[in-house]
């Protein structure tokens, strides 16, 4: 006979890691990989952190088209280089992330 699992063993059981950065995904958080107002359906979870620091370096236009995998978003050097800054956080905690200021001249 299959149980429902309680919330008891879900908090219990070990997060799965974050895509990006290879943490325990604490916060996790579904991003759209082509952002839902150009027509994207397929969703990644991946941490708070993580998520906060694609929208602060990437336009949805870039994200559309050329940022829609793990792997080009971490082909990026500066965004590779924040998520090697957040990598090294507590995954319990959050970490502040602007918006960079090449991708606010981009908009």
């Amino acid at each position: 006979m299959n149980e429902k699992p309680t919330i008891k063993d879900l908090v219990a059981a070990k997060p799965l890691p974050c895509p990006i950065c290879e943490r325990p995904n604490m916060h996790p958080s579904d991003h759209h990989m082509v952002p839902r107002s150009r027509g994207g359906k397929t969703t990644e979870t991946i941490c708070g952190d993580c998520h906060k620091a694609i929208h602060a370096h990437f336009t949805n236009k870039e994200l559309e088209e050329t940022y829609h995998t793990p792997e080009a978003l971490l082909g990026h050097e500066g965004f590779a280089k924040q998520i090697k800054f957040i990598s090294k956080q507590d995954p319990g905690g959050k970490t502040m992330t602007k918006k960079n200021k090449d991708r606010l001249r981009r908009e």
